[in-house]
């Protein structure tokens, strides 16, 4: 598999039709081999992954897994960032 952050991505197989994909030691998700398609499935259980992809090829399969990880780990990483506050307008009234 390719790096992905600077980490190595590696898959393990769990049974005939299963595969888990990690990202250093973190899963990333799952393909699943259903008949003939790989089912690229997004998330750290099985039990409540959600399917991302479909592909008649596994490496694409994992490939289009990775893309997504990554593009959820950017969105969670803006989204985590403090929102910018701009200073409220000065209403100052003149004492009388």
């Amino acid at each position: 598999m390719e790096p992905v952050h600077g980490e190595i991505a590696t898959s393990q197989k769990l049974s005939d039709t299963l595969v888990q994909v990690c990202v250093g030691e973190v899963v990333v998700g799952f393909v699943e081999s259903a008949g003939p398609v790989f089912v690229a499935l997004h998330g750290v259980r099985y039990d409540v992954a959600v399917e991302v992809a479909q592909s008649l090829v596994f490496d694409v399969a994992a490939a289009a897994l990775l893309s997504h990880a990554r593009v959820v780990d950017h969105l969670t990483a803006e989204l985590a960032k403090p929102a910018a506050v701009e200073p409220a307008a000065s209403s100052h009234r003149a004492a009388s």
